[in-house]
């Protein structure tokens, strides 16, 4: 639920922004706490208050909300969850299809196996190739025993190819080099200067937090991001703005939680 994080959590975090930027935190009104299921691990939090108007965001792989403060001249803070990464997780897609498989005629169970197999290229991390491996192989003997009429073994086959996708959830520390995000990978990466990197705990789980500094034509802007993996589903929340409205993504990271299930707005 929002605002789980522990206050001593809270007040490392905030004592940490403010060692960096030397600011005096002011405090900052919240709207009611959402929770947004972007991906399989839903994620909660309370959005800053109106005069930061909300943007869907659904690109570069990620997908969630950014919250533009109205006459900010290009502050705002954002929450996302990485869509692409979580759209490589085969378990759901495979307990799908055993639900169906009675209903399926033999061409299209075929078919439906083709598009449940995990993808291959590009592994985040040896776990995850091996794992991948592993569901393609039951997947190829259940192709065969369904050719070869053999339904008790497609069963079995079946069951195999979710133990092995069950058997991988990528951590934090797998992922942090596929989701963190560089300044030398991007067109003029001089205009960032990296002040502090360091793992905390934030919100009841490991986290990565980053801060930065953004040169713009116009003036300098903090650039602050927190990483999170929760049950395998990554996530970041990222703060582009001055020292003045800082306190405000503070609150917002720390009204975040992953429940597992919630009755509050959902979007």
């Amino acid at each position: 639920m929002a605002g789980i994080a522990v206050l001593g959590t809270r007040l490392s975090l905030v004592g940490a922004l403010l060692a960096v930027t030397g600011c005096v935190a002011q405090k900052a009104k919240l709207s009611p706490p959402e929770t947004f299921h972007w991906v399989a691990q839903p994620i909660v939090f309370s959005p800053p208050s109106a005069k930061w108007y909300r943007q869907g965001d659904n690109g570069g792989g990620l997908l969630g909300v950014r919250f533009i403060l109205t006459n900010g001249g290009g502050q705002c803070i954002s929450v996302y969850a990485y869509r692409t990464l979580a759209e490589r997780d085969r378990r759901e897609p495979l307990r799908r299809l055993i639900a169906r498989r009675d209903s399926l005629s033999q061409r299209e169970f075929l078919n439906e196996i083709s598009l449940v197999r995990p993808r291959r290229e590009d592994p985040v991390c040896d776990r995850e190739a091996v794992t991948a491996v592993a569901i393609d192989d039951a997947l190829d003997r259940a192709e065969r025993d369904v050719l070869d009429e053999h339904p008790g073994f497609v069963v079995a086959d079946l069951d195999a190819a979710v133990r092995a996708a069950t058997s991988f959830e990528p951590t934090l520390a797998e992922l942090l080099p596929y989701i963190k995000w560089r300044p030398q990978r991007i067109v003029d990466p001089d205009r960032y200067r990296t002040l502090r990197e360091r793992d905390t705990t934030l919100a009841g789980h490991p986290a990565y937090a980053v801060d930065d500094s953004f040169f713009t034509p116009e003036r300098p802007l903090l650039y602050r991001e927190v990483f999170w993996v929760v049950k395998g589903c990554a996530f970041k929340a990222v703060y582009q703005g001055t020292e003045q409205n800082l306190d405000t993504w503070v609150r917002v990271v720390d009204s975040i939680g992953f429940p597992e299930d919630s009755g509050v707005a959902s979007n």
